[in-house]
């Protein structure tokens, strides 16, 4: 027999029931409500029930409530390490959840360092911005540690004293030999002129005593400049000026006025200052100058090709072309090396690369085609990584999604680069090679260095009375593979400097030095890192004191910020272990069967007592042994948990996100907000 279902009977009755003690029948609305009229006004007491549940999940939940309240808080406030105008956060009413791009916070970072100065802006793209981050993480009871300002360069005083100077021409044979030395220097790095029609101009110059012309003095001052900077001895006098500052006042003096229709003359010179700016250690104007190429580049269409039914001669085309590209490669390099934006976006270039077959065509006029092509790519990723790293626009993009996708495009221009521009297994690749590389570990360097500093702020939670974070596979792949870049870096500048062909008034070298020495210090603390590391980044560091000397101002700048480093690390309460620092040891193995790219030939620094000694006084006496082997920075990107985190679609590690990455860096070490950032 079938039997209709009952309606659920509810455990309580409404509220009209209850007052009336009726029986409810527990709907909503109840049948007594509804035959009364007062369907609508049928409403239940909210019930709440008592439930068992374990002590741990009650006690998690707490705490995770707590964590999740405070990171909100932190997000909406002014971190502790930033410095900037006050605004309201919420001023458009948007409620909606924000992923800020930088990692650092939302504020710009501005330094007074007098009252009657416009204040510095400080990108946390630079070297001394990640040596302020690391000073500040290190100092005992929290204090804070200033940022040091950048005093050493060349003033505006000088140079105009220069230019009263008489500065004459050298003679024909001392000019062509100048020439040839600065474009040297510079090619195949950079195309900043037209070998062979350079040294004709000059020829012709001395022929018609031409030697009053603006534009021409210009250029040639200027590579008469570089010239005196590349050949320059190793120890001067400290009252010294610069090398070439003579002949660069005097070239400046004849730039002064933007020409209306710019010629690749202007152009070129304008290259040439800028490039020069940089054993002045001035690159506010280096950035300056090479704006204004840009714009007078813009200005005559180098961003676009010239058609083909202009009667343009092959080595003109290829020239503008190249002129273009260098602009573009200034750009981001110094732009990323400063921490200042981008100011041309590849969406507007539309100008082939350099050809391969020009430079096999008209050897005498252009440099090897196919590293122009190379440095343009690393160039472009380089920019890539300071918009996407160190940018504070807002982005919905996981870090680590970004991460990765500049990890994939350093593999891949590292796979992409043709046999000749890899470095020699015997380790006599030529300068400019190891240059390219070692700009290539600074972008892997700059990528991936946030990730140490937050690494060992996890490290660090304990000495701070906070619960010990762990630390998730990825970030140790990442933090071993900028380790293995700062390693490989250190190696390659040592055997430059040991074999006599370190530039010592230019800016690179020493840079490259530095960035690998603060990743090298702070591996030494680091449980993914080695304490013998340390000992590596002294070296750097005597080599930097040796530059700093004499004149070299950007090697003084550098060597002062590390040494801050070093002090605050040996003072920090959790000092890496104790290392005989004085020493530094030579590993001399049996070399492995490695690929092509490997750096084999080089200087590897280690703290293992097994192999021989050498005092750091007697550097410059090394002898390299040839078959010495070194992990590069390449054979770390093919190991298997690299590989995994290149490969996998979806990166999703936990939360690293740029709002809470260093919100526990900035809450252990509370920072006051008065002092300003070092």
């Amino acid at each position: 027999m079938f039997r209709a279902s009952r309606p659920k009977k509810r455990a309580i009755a409404c509220h009209r029931c209850h007052s009336q003690k009726i029986k409810c029948s527990g709907e909503k609305p109840c049948s007594k409500c509804r035959a009364a009229g007062y369907g609508n006004q049928c409403n239940y007491a909210t019930r709440d029930r008592k439930i068992r549940v374990d002590e741990s999940y009650l006690e998690q939940l707490l705490r995770d409530s707590e964590e999740l309240h405070e990171r909100r808080h932190r997000s909406k406030q002014d971190l502790p390490l930033q410095q900037g105008p006050d605004t309201d956060d919420d001023a458009t009413g948007n409620d909606e959840p924000k992923i800020q791009g930088s990692l650092y916070g939302d504020k710009p970072w501005f330094q007074v360092h007098d009252a009657s100065i416009l204040p510095l802006y400080i990108s946390e793209a630079t070297c001394a911005a990640f040596a302020t981050r690391l000073c500040q993480c290190l100092s005992k009871n929290n204090t804070p540690t200033l940022y040091l300002p950048k005093t050493r360069y060349t003033d505006e005083s000088t140079l105009s004293s220069l230019q009263d100077i008489d500065t004459p021409w050298p003679t024909l044979v001392s000019a062509r030999l100048m020439v040839n030395t600065a474009l040297n220097h510079v090619i195949p790095c950079f195309h900043l002129a037209l070998k062979k029609d350079s040294l004709d101009m000059l020829q012709g110059v001395y022929q018609r005593g031409d030697f009053d012309n603006p534009s021409i003095k210009c250029k040639y001052f200027v590579l008469f400049a570089l010239a005196e900077a590349a050949q320059a001895p190793r120890a001067t006098s400290n009252q010294s000026p610069v090398p070439g500052s003579a002949y660069f006042s005097r070239a400046l003096s004849l730039i002064n006025i933007i020409p209306e229709r710019p010629s690749m003359i202007h152009i070129e010179s304008l290259l040439l200052i800028a490039y020069f700016c940089q054993f002045l250690n001035r690159f506010h104007s280096a950035y300056i100058y090479i704006g204004s190429a840009l714009r007078l580049g813009l200005s005559i269409g180098l961003n676009h090709n010239v058609p083909e039914t202009q009667d343009l001669h092959p080595i003109a085309r290829e020239h503008r072309i190249r002129i273009w590209w260098t602009i573009y490669t200034f750009e981001r390099f110094w732009g990323a090396k400063s921490g200042f934006p981008m100011q041309i976006h590849d969406e507007d270039v539309h100008v082939d690369q350099p050809s391969i077959s020009a430079s096999k065509a008209y050897p005498d006029q252009f440099a090897d085609g196919a590293y122009q092509v190379a440095g343009i790519e690393l160039s472009r990723i380089t920019g890539d990584t300071s918009a996407e790293i160190y940018c504070r626009k807002i982005s919905t993009e996981k870090f680590l999604s970004r991460e990765q996708r500049l990890l994939t495009q350093l593999k891949q221009w590292l796979q992409s680069l043709p046999p000749h521009l890899r470095l020699n297994p015997d380790g006599t690749s030529p300068k400019h090679t190891i240059h390219m590389h070692l700009q290539f570990n600074f972008c892997v360097i700059l990528t991936i260095r946030p990730v140490l500093l937050h690494v060992l702020t996890l490290q660090m939670k304990d000495q701070y009375n906070q619960p010990a974070s762990p630390i998730s596979p990825v970030l140790v792949t990442l933090s071993e593979t900028c380790i293995h870049a700062a390693r490989h870096s250190l190696a390659l500048c040592v055997n430059e400097w040991t074999g006599g062909s370190f530039a010592k008034y230019g800016y690179t070298f020493p840079a490259y030095l530095c960035s690998a020495a603060l990743v090298l210090m702070l591996s030494s603390l680091l449980e993914v890192g080695d304490p013998s590391d340390l000992a590596s980044a002294e070296t750097a560091m005597e080599i930097l004191k040796n530059l700093s000397l004499s004149d070299r101002l950007a090697s003084r700048d550098l060597y002062e910020q590390i040494r801050r480093v070093h002090e605050c690390l040996l003072n920090s309460p959790f000092p890496p272990p104790s290392l005989a620092t004085e020493n530094l040891n030579v590993q001399t193995l049996n070399p492995p069967s490695v690929d092509q790219g490997t750096a084999t030939g080089l200087l590897q620094l280690s703290g293992h007592p097994q192999y021989p000694v050498v005092p750091s006084e007697d550097l410059s006496h090394l002898i390299l042994d040839s078959n010495v082997p070194y992990l590069t920075t390449e054979m770390a990107l093919h190991q298997q948990n690299m590989q995994d985190f290149l490969e996998r679609p979806d990166v999703n590690f936990g939360l690293l996100d740029p709002v809470g990455m260093f919100n526990d860096f900035d809450l252990a070490i509370s920072m006051s907000t008065q002092s300003p950032p070092y």
